[in-house]
């Protein structure tokens, strides 16, 4: 009779339970442990290697339960929600990729993902760990992100968003119709009884153009007044008792009667000598008198005798010489202005001239960045330009006459830089200017022009030269409302720091920078591996590979068959209690019972030595 081998067999079972307990207690005990992963143990008999006949027929015994395995099956956890940005879980398959920061040259794989920024600016876990991923650097050119090539540690220190000068600037503005009241009049009273001789040659001069000898009656000088107003851009017309003289082009109407030659010349024209403007206009007459000038290169200057230019006009403001109106780009000195435009030499260069000032009827400012991300201002200057002459013509079909072209209302832009913004830093300057026409429903006519008058704006401050911006006015309307800037956006920026970040769901972290931009800044890597089962526990939720597992395969989550990454949330333990107490209540039922077995068999064992007595 073989009592000792049950002995045996009953000590294995008492073993193969035991390590069940301890395995359900390492469960139970981890219920709370972030990514935990429910530990199975799997038992295996073992069989007598002795085999016996009886009958004709072999058998053989039973030797007791052996611990085969103890697996850890990968079932998802509950994702739970945190307040922690860089509280990361993997809903799927997939772990996070961690190297130890003291050369341990064997990588760790966990999906636990609790992590913070340490004070070195990378990402860790709670023991340290650095999580491993690929930076993602900005282009300083472009803005847009450039992936970087091979695994690393997740380093967020020292980010800084580059900045990036200002190539475009868009703009929806309305420039009220009604503003346009600059035409500059002149009223003279009708003589009662006008004498019927004629004004003499040289007896009359408007605007610097000097008229022959003019006809009898105040019909005929309204007539020789207007064949001349392309050159002087005075009209004339008679209103009641009055001669009422205008000047369409905005500037001054100066007039001079040469009374040495006819001193009847006041009595006939019911004019006087002097320079004229409309009362309460946006114009004024300049002090001193100014000459144009040619200058060296492609500007055309002004140069003024007795004249304070500093004090009486500014950058963007209108100048009225002769019969032309000029766009003012800089003011250098009381006596030297540059000018935008061509000037009109039909007088003669060195002719000197009484000037008239329009200031801008509509002003606003534009941020614009340099090449260094500094932040300048830039105002922006409206001014309302002569109409474009009307083309009468005859329609062929009705043989009435017609519009051709012309007709519509032009306004000048001016882009100024300050002189404290500027390169030259004496004096404001215009860097860019243009022209907009607008139809009289108030839709604009054509495309606004646009021209640097430099080679492009020149901020101060050591940024690149020349920087090259386009205008967009393909918004702008002219109603009969104030003017107003509806919209204006610039793609400029400055540089940024980083203020915080988030991780989307592909494991990439954006960052949003101080200056308000939102930059990728690196992106997290998962591992996966044929036989996830393989991986061997280290203690604190980490894996590493063995043979069994095979070499980990790393991507991007939403790689393959990877993952996606929950940010703001950890994977909670996929312990069941309830699993684990039915379990636990088996396991000690058969510890229970293999226990008796051995308390059997030392009671049989015990009466098998008493028979001998």
């Amino acid at each position: 009779m073989a009592i000792i081998p049950s002995l045996s067999t009953a000590t294995s079972g008492i073993q193969a339970f035991q390590r069940g307990l301890t395995v359900i207690s390492d469960n139970i005990a981890n219920v709370d442990t972030i990514a935990f992963k429910e530990n199975d143990i799997l038992f295996s008999e073992m069989i007598n290697r002795f085999s016996h006949s009886h009958g004709g027929s072999r058998y053989q015994t039973g030797d007791g339960a052996l611990t085969d395995q103890i697996r850890a099956p990968f079932r998802q956890g509950l994702i739970e929600r945190t307040q922690n940005p860089l509280d990361l879980a993997i809903e799927g398959k997939g772990f996070f990729v961690l190297e130890d920061p003291f050369g341990e040259a064997t990588p760790f794989f966990s999906r636990a993902g609790a992590f913070h920024v340490d004070k070195n600016g990378l990402v860790v876990n709670i023991d340290g760990l650095l999580l491993q991923g690929t930076a993602i650097e900005i282009d300083p050119v472009t803005g847009l992100p450039i992936p970087g090539a091979g695994a690393g540690p997740i380093d967020l220190s020292n980010r800084v968003s580059p900045p990036r000068a200002t190539t475009e600037v868009l703009t929806s503005i309305n420039l009220a119709s009604k503003e346009f009241d600059i035409a500059n009049t002149f009223s003279g009273k009708i003589p009662v009884n006008p004498n019927d001789e004629t004004i003499p040659f040289e007896g009359l001069i408007i605007n610097g153009v000097t008229f022959d000898e003019i006809g009898p009656g105040i019909e005929s000088l309204i007539e020789a007044i207007n064949e001349q107003t392309e050159l002087t851009g005075v009209s004339a017309k008679e209103d009641v008792e009055f001669l009422m003289l205008t000047n369409a082009n905005g500037g001054p109407i100066v007039i001079d009667l040469n009374t040495l030659v006819d001193p009847t010349i006041p009595a006939k024209t019911g004019l006087s000598t002097g320079t004229f403007f409309k009362p309460n206009s946006l114009s004024q007459v300049l002090t001193g008198v100014v000459t144009p000038s040619d200058a060296d290169g492609e500007e055309k200057v002004f140069l003024g005798t007795d004249t304070k230019f500093l004090s009486e006009i500014r950058a963007g403001d209108s100048i009225i010489v002769s019969n032309r109106s000029y766009i003012v780009q800089a003011v250098q000195s009381d006596t030297q202005l540059t000018i935008t435009e061509e000037v009109d030499t039909s007088a003669g260069i060195g002719e000197d001239f009484v000037a008239g000032r329009r200031s801008a009827d509509f002003t606003s400012n534009v941020a614009m960045f340099d090449s260094l991300g500094v932040q300048h201002t830039v105002q922006m200057s409206y001014i309302r330009l002569t109409p474009v002459p009307l083309v009468i013509g005859t329609d062929p079909a009705t043989g009435l006459d017609v519009v051709l072209s012309g007709g519509e209302s032009r306004w000048a832009w001016n882009a100024i830089v300050g002189k404290n913004d500027n390169l030259n830093g004496e004096f404001d300057e215009v860097q860019a200017t243009g022209v907009m026409e607008f139809t009289p429903d108030g839709l604009l006519f054509g495309e606004p022009t646009s021209a640097f008058t430099t080679e492009g704006f020149d901020f101060s401050g050591g940024a690149t030269e020349d920087q090259d911006v386009t205008f967009d006015f393909s918004g702008a309307t002219q109603f009969g409302k104030i003017s107003t800037v509806l919209k204006q956006v610039q793609d400029g920026f400055s540089s940024g720091t980083l203020q915080t970040f988030d991780v989307d769901n592909t494991g990439i972290i954006n960052g949003l920078f101080s200056n308000g931009k939102n930059h990728a800044l690196a992106q997290l890597l998962l591992a996966t591996f044929p036989d996830e089962t393989g991986l061997v526990r280290v203690g604190g939720n980490n894996y590493i590979q063995t043979d069994s597992s095979g070499a980990p395969l790393i991507e991007p989550a939403r790689i393959g068959d990877r993952g996606k990454v929950v940010a703001g949330a950890l994977e909670r333990s996929n312990v069941d209690l309830t699993e684990q107490f039915v379990k636990m209540i088996t396991y000690q039922r058969g510890f229970q019972a293999n226990s008796r077995v051995i308390t059997t068999s030392d009671e049989v064992t015990q009466e098998i030595i008493n028979l001998k007595r």
